[in-house]
């Protein structure tokens, strides 16, 4: 049903975890993967390899989030090699502390790595995907609106990046932009279980699943590709959550 045959899709923070799977899906329907990532050259030259043994197309695209100059040199490749029809931004850097444990420049290196490198992003992009039909998504976290322990700086710029969608959703419609973002639930995956309360943060969230399991990154990855489609025309600066259910329980 969802055909990107045609389309280049940029993933920030491709190199592991959800936005590797991100990526992965893409290229599957069809999209040329540009995979950006920090530092990371062997996972994102594994996922590279996954996804060229199947026939897809991928271009691994280093850069610094955090340095505003790196990613107006990123673009400036971009726009050189042929242009984008789709964003997706999944980068996050953070401590798992409580706000009041963070230090200034722990706080500085999360937002800057979430909120401002989607913002500086879009901007980028807008330019590149300006009527034609282009699509932004940014991945968020239950985090973003719910309070979970030593979470800190990930939750408030989720919180932050789920406003921006709202913002951009409504100044880049006017130019055929769609923007929309995919909050994840907690998923059984390596950061996870960094958490100095990963194991009972799991236990807790499969518990409360309707449905008692957990999401998993290949069902997050279908919600990104939905909204990567054609077939989310419609949706314009929607944050869809994507948890099994897990946060509909007190």
């Amino acid at each position: 049903m969802v055909d990107l045959n045609g389309k280049r899709a940029l993933v920030t923070g491709a190199s592991r975890g959800l936005g590797a799977r991100v990526a992965i899906e893409l290229a599957r329907h069809g999209a040329e993967v540009l995979l950006n990532y920090r530092n990371n050259n062997q996972g994102a030259r594994e996922i590279q390899r996954q996804i060229q043994s199947v026939g897809g197309s991928a271009i691994t695209l280093p850069a610094n989030l955090v340095d505003p100059s790196a990613i107006k040199e990123m673009f400036q490749v971009i726009e050189k090699e042929g242009g984008l029809d789709i964003l997706v931004h999944g980068a996050i850097l953070g401590s798992f502390k409580s706000v009041i444990a963070l230090r200034a420049n722990q706080w500085d290196l999360t937002m800057n790595t979430g909120a401002r490198a989607l913002l500086l992003c879009a901007k980028e992009a807008a330019r590149l995907m300006e009527g034609q039909g282009g699509k932004i998504v940014g991945i968020s976290s239950l985090g973003s609106h719910r309070v979970m322990p030593s979470y800190g700086a990930i939750g408030v710029t989720k919180a932050a990046l789920e406003a921006l969608i709202r913002y951009l959703a409504v100044e880049l419609g006017p130019k055929g932009i769609s923007v929309n973002g995919v909050a994840a639930g907690a998923i059984d995956s390596p950061t996870l279980h960094q958490h100095p309360n990963g194991k009972e943060l799991l236990a807790r969230a499969r518990l409360k699943s309707p449905s008692g399991k957990l999401v998993t990154e290949s069902e997050i990855a279908d919600v990104v590709l939905f909204l990567c489609s054609p077939l989310a025309n419609s949706v314009q600066g929607q944050t869809i959550v994507a948890d099994s259910g897990m946060s509909l329980v007190l």
